[in-house]
């Protein structure tokens, strides 16, 4: 994706975000001091728009775990909250794949190291504020707890045009989903089904707490379900 398109659609994502908080909190605009209004606005936005990371990994069990797929989440902590997912690996530009899959390392801790968050956000000017690394069983078994049958997850990094579709269209079909009951008001029992001691360590890690994951999902579930809930990716 380009960077004037990206940029577009941040910017509209952005702005659908100020007018859910502008009309959440019936803000009058012409009304009181603009530049505490604009202070007030800037810190409630701050802390209501996050972006996360989302890696896919062949197998996190492994000495050296390959990178197969990574998108971004843009979450706006609105009323009702808003919702994107987009690819940023495999593309189907090999340089950007290059770029992407040099930066990528798991740490020995077999958490992601920074590299990979670093250049993302530089290449796509855009600030991430976590990320979240799972691995193909990890990824067959959010699958079934969140009821999306027809998923074929690949386990290896694509090496042609036709794996990469393959891979993109796999999670396209798995984010339109998440989307679907997100929607519907179905994914708070859905995402209750998801036994953790089956994921952790082995098959899922983040740098975010436990506590801050919980919290990040309960914005988004708890209240108005979501109008916006986006996939951009049209494969």
């Amino acid at each position: 994706m380009k960077k004037p398109t990206l940029i577009l659609i941040l910017f509209l994502f952005t702005a659908c975000a100020i007018g859910g908080y502008l009309a959440a909190s019936k803000i009058n605009i012409g009304s009181g001091s603009s530049s505490s209004g604009a202070q007030s606005l800037s810190t409630a936005l701050a802390s209501s728009q996050q972006n996360f990371l989302l890696v896919r990994v062949d197998d996190l069990s492994s000495a050296t775990p390959q990178l197969v797929e990574a998108w971004v989440v843009f979450t706006a902590y609105s009323d009702p909250p808003q919702v994107m997912f987009m690819p940023l690996y495999p593309a189907y530009d090999a340089s950007k794949n290059k770029t992407l899959a040099d930066a990528f390392a798991v740490g020995s801790d077999g958490k992601l190291t920074s590299r990979l968050q670093q250049t993302i956000a530089k290449e796509y000017d855009f600030s991430l504020n976590g990320n979240i690394v799972i691995d193909s069983t990890g990824m067959n078994g959010l699958a079934g707890w969140f009821g999306i049958s027809g998923i074929q997850v690949n386990s290896v990094p694509a090496t042609t045009d036709l794996e990469v579709h393959n891979i993109l269209v796999n999670s396209q079909f798995f984010f339109e989903n998440v989307c679907a009951q997100l929607k519907s008001g179905q994914a708070k029992t859905q995402f209750d089904s998801i036994k953790w001691s089956k994921l952790i360590p082995a098959h899922f890690q983040t740098d975010l707490s436990f506590e801050q994951l919980m919290a990040s999902w309960d914005r988004i579930v708890r209240g108005a379900a979501p109008q916006q809930c986006d996939v951009l990716s049209n494969e």
